[in-house]
């Protein structure tokens, strides 16, 4: 995904947690940007469904290969290039906070 977007032209920051945290905290602080965060959100905030986080330890290794330039096979090019150009279509990159 993130080798997607780069070929679209969108440079994603990558952060730690707890960064990126704090940055969607402040996002649903603002009226201006809560719209755009809600379609997102969706699958945790829909029906009477309880969602179930699956415990993972790989986060440091994770961080550490993808700084280090190892990459992972594409889920599949095709797909990639479609959903990056609908989000682009929906201008969440064009949003002014």
């Amino acid at each position: 995904m993130l080798i997607g977007f780069a070929k679209a032209g969108i440079v994603l920051k990558r952060v730690e947690s707890e960064e990126f945290q704090q940055a969607l905290d402040r996002m649903m602080d603002n009226p201006n940007l809560i719209t755009l965060l809600r379609p997102l959100m969706a699958y945790n905030l829909g029906g009477n469904r309880k969602v179930r986080s699956i415990e993972s330890t790989n986060d440091y290794t994770t961080q550490v290969l993808y700084r280090c330039g190892f990459q992972w096979p594409p889920t599949a090019a095709d797909y990639v290039h479609r959903f990056v150009d609908t989000i682009i279509g929906f201008d969440y990159f064009n949003v002014s906070t």
